[in-house]
């Protein structure tokens, strides 16, 4: 049977209108990018933080750059007295030390200041011991004036290169100075006790005093006699050091020697990081501390030294080495935190995103680390406000182990 032509576009019409109302129906398929919610693609540690709580914790981040840097060897060490920087300050007689105001360790001594006297242990039979220790004052005498001679033309010698047209440095002029000085406070020393001795033979008594002064200025680190006691020609009183220079003892892996005997050590003292590190320049090696130290140690001289800084702080020392330049990103050390002893950073890797990333450590530098794997030039780092990620981070987890 034929269907008639009005009929048949009644169906056609009823039909696309059934499939446009299903089309309609269907609900739209999500794209591969709005169905993936915020931050999926980093499956890592890490913390989702909005933007006002972002704010609120001051985070601030950088983008890591590529660099090329030499190769380091970090050692560790301790601060270390300069011998040169210390004396003794000993009884010029034997007898019985007197005074009302003895030093204590850590008091500061000015040059040619009077500490005690010493009472002698005199009678009459002893002054043939008063002549021969005059007789010793004086040779000491004339062998400290030649030695303030011999300094003197040293100095002037110096002075004169320096001035002309620093042909000897300010260093060289300084050390020459310093010699000079001290050389002079030791004649000045040596010939009080010559006047004291002259004093005494010359007055007929036997029971004159003779001054314990201090040659050189400095501070009291060791007292080994005390108000009272009976000492000997010659004992040792205190101890004075000045720490206006110091040496560092670094002990060096085994085989490294070689790379950085000649090399100057860029010196961190503990508790001054942030400070610029200290140059210090090689005096050789250091004499061993006992049987446990294992490869060898050398002392460096810093070419500086500072109000705070005192013997046995320890150290970290850094050693540029030859070779090729190593090339990666820096990450900064304000950007590290520790967890579970190991050290991470924060990358920001979408707008609400820190995914924590474990730092390799095999590349130190003075300014963080460098590194040529699992971050590149780029790299958003968080440089402030890293340790309120990692503490957000665990508290998430705590409320979700909760839940």
């Amino acid at each position: 049977m034929k269907i008639p032509f009005v009929l048949t576009i009644l169906l056609i019409s009823f039909g696309c209108s059934e499939k446009r109302d299903a089309v309609a129906e269907k609900p739209p398929e999500k794209t591969a990018e709005a169905a993936k919610p915020d931050d999926s693609d980093d499956d890592g540690p890490g913390v989702t933080l909005k933007k006002e709580a972002r704010a609120r914790a001051a985070i601030r981040v950088e983008e890591l750059t590529a660099q090329s840097l030499r190769p380091e060897l970090i050692a560790y060490g301790r601060l270390e007295e300069d011998p040169s920087e210390s004396f003794v300050v000993r009884a010029g007689q034997g007898g019985t030390l007197r005074t009302n105001n003895w030093p204590s360790v850590g008091q500061s001594i000015m040059a040619e200041t009077e500490l005690a006297r010493i009472e002698p242990r005199l009678a009459i039979t002893d002054r043939i011991s008063l002549n021969s220790q005059l007789a010793t004052a004086r040779g000491d005498l004339n062998a400290s004036s030649a030695a303030v001679e011999a300094a003197q033309k040293v100095y002037d010698r110096t002075h004169a290169l320096n001035a002309d047209n620093k042909n000897l440095s300010d260093r060289a002029l300084q050390e020459a100075e310093g010699k000079l000085i001290a050389e002079k406070a030791r004649e000045a020393g040596l010939r009080a006790n010559v006047q004291v001795f002259e004093n005494a033979l010359s007055s007929g008594t036997v029971n004159a005093t003779v001054p314990v002064i201090a040659g050189r200025a400095g501070q009291v680190v060791e007292v080994l006699a005390q108000p009272g006691e009976s000492v000997e020609q010659g004992a040792p009183l205190l101890r004075l050091a000045r720490f206006n220079r110091l040496l560092a003892r670094i002990d060096l892996p085994i085989g490294q020697r070689d790379s950085v005997s000649k090399s100057h050590a860029r010196i961190i003292p503990a508790g001054f990081e942030r400070q610029a590190p200290i140059d210090a320049e090689p005096v050789g090696v250091a004499p061993i501390a006992g049987a446990q130290t294992q490869g060898v140690s050398l002392l460096y001289r810093l070419t500086q030294g500072g109000q705070d800084l005192r013997p046995g702080i320890p150290v970290t020392a850094r050693f540029t080495l030859g070779g090729v330049a190593a090339t990666g990103v820096l990450i900064p050390r304000n950007a590290v935190v520790q967890q579970d002893g190991r050290l991470w950073v924060y990358v920001q890797t979408s707008d609400n995103r820190f995914s924590r990333r474990p730092v390799p450590t095999d590349m130190p530098t003075a300014s963080g680390y460098l590194t040529a794997k699992g971050f590149g030039s780029g790299d958003r780092v968080v440089v402030t406000g890293a340790q309120t990620l990692l503490s957000e981070e665990f508290k998430s987890q705590n409320q979700a182990d909760t839940n």
